[in-house]
């Protein structure tokens, strides 16, 4: 976040730090190409949901001993049919010891394969010395889409319609964020808080929807209680997306 202070009537600064608002998580990236394993081309990257799209931010080493040019990439089929939105654009040619930056716009219309596990996608990268193969395991964060707010008045009837036994229960790491800060983080994630309410005994009950890119819809309730570590009760349509939604409430809220 940017630091700014402006004067307020008494001639004191005023810290802006309290005005942040949450931003959609992203991960710091990570090497997900080595050098060792592709003639001097490296790799990192991370995936970030920003402007309603996924996009995957990389940057391109060149550790080799020559120019590099001439990208290109692929992906395989995968579970929720992601795919290069437009052609990958890297600056270049990059000089040996250089190194450029580069966002990949993704999109969701691409081949459906179911892989294990779930979010993993397989990659080919071509440039001007070959193709390497690598893979990387795609955040559920950043799949959850802007109109996953199911509402007030259909979450009852649609937490009612999913059969109990699709349910499942955790136990969240503690918690250093009020439930306020709580909420906005999750509306920033997508992760759609519908309704709240406190409990008999002084808790905050937190009621979420979301929705991922594919339609398949997940509803939650956040038990928050002072002393004590958050509850999470998770039901979907679909029970293979529960431990990459409780995997992505975890590491906003931790974050």
């Amino acid at each position: 976040a940017v630091v700014s202070t402006q004067s307020t009537g008494s001639g004191a600064p005023m810290d802006l730090f309290s005005l942040d608002v949450p931003k959609n998580y992203t991960a710091p990236p990570k090497i997900v190409l080595s050098a060792a394993k592709a003639k001097g081309l490296e790799v990192a990257a991370t995936f970030a949901r920003r402007n309603k799209g996924i996009y995957l931010d990389m940057t391109i080493y060149n550790k080799s001993m020559m120019n590099m040019g001439g990208f290109a990439i692929q992906f395989n089929k995968n579970s929720f049919g992601l795919t290069p939105a437009a052609p990958l654009s890297v600056p270049g040619p990059i000089v040996a010891g250089g190194s450029a930056n580069t966002s990949l716009p993704i999109g969701t219309n691409g081949a459906v394969m179911k892989m294990d596990p779930l979010l993993k996608v397989q990659m080919a990268m071509k440039n001007d010395i070959d193709v390497f193969y690598f893979e990387c395991i795609v955040p559920s964060y950043v799949l959850f889409v802007e109109d996953g707010n199911i509402g007030k008045n259909m979450f009852p009837q649609t937490w009612r319609e999913i059969p109990d036994e699709k349910e499942s229960q955790f136990t969240l790491n503690p918690l250093n964020k009020s439930p306020e800060q709580v909420e906005q983080v999750l509306n920033a994630n997508n992760m759609f808080v519908v309704a709240t309410r406190k409990g008999g005994s002084g808790e905050t009950l937190i009621f979420i929807s979301l929705k991922f890119s594919n339609g398949i819809w997940v509803l939650g309730e956040l038990r928050l209680a002072a002393g004590a570590q958050p509850n999470l009760s998770l039901k979907p349509h679909t029970v293979a997306a529960i431990p990459e939604v409780h995997s992505a409430i975890q590491i906003v809220l931790d974050a």
